[in-house]
């Protein structure tokens, strides 16, 4: 699966060109859709994230189903079962927006939809899968498998996951990497890890780095390859940027940086 040149991180950017809050992004599919296309259509880049939000998928495993909450599970706090999740919003809103989303963009332009990877999304529930019966790798090894093959079954072209592990992967979410990589080999699907950086604000989720790898049995992710958005860059990896770009940044300004050289 050849990457993208370009996969920024615009989810307030792409509430900028719908014209809503970020919340509100998620109140429809087709809103969705047409927020995330018509910010493909300005800026021109190849490479769309559906939807990058880390605590979107915490939030929808404690219940909440409307915008993501951000707060860690209690030991108090119910988690929803893999299989129900998908039928759910916040996450049954992102599958239902595959279609018209694919629909509405280019045909060279890849959608990759995001979430929470295995180690982020065990660390925000761990409170509660600790009273669960030590289920901490089944519950989410079996999230990970619900979603992932959901997302390729609707022809995603890959799948980011979102992680704050600088680099280690650790010995509980070993198998569900390997259920990740495994079904993204099996539908010939692109695969990443945007790894949260280390020592960043708790209350600033969108400073991120891009690597574009799935840890091998090392239990390493990779060197961190991707090219920091303001860094201009002329092929080599593929262009990310270093956050969630600011809802206000010039529009040439991304057009230069993230335009992809087949628009």
């Amino acid at each position: 699966m050849k990457l993208p040149q370009s996969i920024p991180i615009l989810t307030a950017f792409s509430a900028r060109v719908a014209g809503v809050e970020m919340a509100d992004l998620l109140s429809s599919p087709v809103r969705l859709a047409r927020a995330l296309a018509d910010t493909q259509a300005v800026i021109g880049h190849d490479g769309v994230l559906c939807l990058f939000d880390p605590w979107l998928l915490p939030s929808a495993c404690m219940g909440e189903n409307g915008p993501a909450v951000r707060r860690e599970a209690s030991v108090e706090t119910p988690l929803t079962p893999p299989g129900e999740l998908l039928q759910r919003p916040p996450v049954s809103t992102l599958l239902e927006t595959m279609q018209p989303l694919r629909h509405s963009l280019p045909d060279d332009v890849k959608i990759y939809a995001a979430f929470s990877g295995p180690g982020l999304l065990s660390a925000r529930l761990r409170d509660a899968l600790a009273v669960n019966g030590g289920t901490e790798a089944g519950y989410v090894r079996e999230v990970m498998r619900g979603l992932v093959r959901s997302f390729l079954d609707l022809k995603a072209d890959g799948i980011a996951l979102i992680e704050r592990s600088g680099g280690k992967v650790s010995p509980e979410s070993t198998a569900s990497y390997r259920v990740v990589r495994k079904l993204a080999e099996f539908y010939d699907a692109g695969y990443v890890v945007f790894d949260l950086a280390a020592g960043e604000r708790r209350d600033n989720d969108f400073n991120a780095q891009c690597v574009f790898d799935l840890p091998a049995a090392t239990g390493e992710i990779g060197p961190v390859t991707g090219r920091s958005w303001p860094a201009e860059a002329a092929g080599g990896p593929p262009r990310t940027s270093a956050g969630d770009v600011p809802g206000d940044t010039p529009v040439e300004v991304l057009k230069t940086l993230f335009a992809h050289a087949g628009r």
